[in-house]
């Protein structure tokens, strides 16, 4: 916000020798970029506020009485409710352009996480490796303080008990969170700070699961989330093959 209304009264400041020799409709377009660049940079409510404080700079210096929020032409009544108009429409779709391009970027980066881990179980790497590389790919997206593969044991009556010490919070086939109270911080849902549990599936059995350990930024858009139940599907079948391997 600061900076819209920065850059607002900037370039006004730069406009007021010219105002006798530009028309008004004129200025409110050049005054309508710090508002596209504060909703850009700041989000929403950064817009929406330079926007108006824009309108008032408008107002001050380029509406008769000069160096006054009064306004004596109906013309420029007009041309400050349209200045708004745009104004707000343009921050709009800047915001959603930039949200597009991210969403975009991380599409790409998180595709990119699948295929160095496939293409690491390819290559017949140990099972070791392959651990480490989902555990990395995992902390990398999520923003995770830790990421540890625990796991099940074979013996029946063993796992039952190994189940239920782990974290009652999970994510889900489809990447859905159970057992914790969804917050959402507007990138994503919270992850829960106590941690979370992935399973992880191979041959038809839960072979262990990945403990994940969120940080105070970690947060995960349902995308995020579908990612990483597929990483732990691709560990899954590594350890699968291997065990039939032996």
């Amino acid at each position: 916000m600061t900076a819209g209304a920065a850059g607002a009264f900037l370039v006004a400041v730069a406009l007021v020798p010219f105002r006798d020799h530009i028309h008004n409709a004129n200025v409110a377009l050049v005054l309508v970029l710090p508002v596209l660049a504060a909703a850009v940079i700041g989000g929403r409510w950064a817009g929406a506020a330079g926007a108006v404080i824009a309108a008032m700079v408008f107002d001050f210096f380029f509406t008769i009485p000069y160096q006054s929020l009064k306004i004596n032409s109906g013309s420029d009544v007009v041309t400050l409710v349209l200045f708004v108009v745009v104004a707000l429409i343009t921050a709009e779709v800047g915001l959603r352009s930039r949200r597009v391009e991210r969403n975009a970027r991380a599409a790409r980066n998180e595709l990119q996480r699948l295929f160095r881990v496939a293409e690491l179980a390819a290559q017949g790497a140990e099972r070791e490796d392959i651990v480490s590389a989902v555990r990395a790919e995992l902390i990398g997206m999520l923003a995770l303080d830790d990421c540890v593969f625990v796991a099940a044991p074979n013996d029946g009556d063993d796992r039952t008990s190994w189940s239920s010490e782990l974290t009652t919070a999970q994510l889900g086939r489809r990447g859905a969170l159970t057992g914790t109270v969804l917050r959402f911080d507007g990138d994503g849902f919270a992850l829960p700070r106590n941690g979370l549990a992935l399973p992880v599936f191979g041959g038809g059995r839960e072979l262990g699961r990945l403990l994940l350990q969120p940080g105070d930024e970690s947060h995960a858009s349902a995308e995020q989330r579908r990612v990483a139940v597929t990483l732990a599907d691709e560990l899954g079948i590594v350890l699968a093959g291997q065990s039939n391997d032996r």
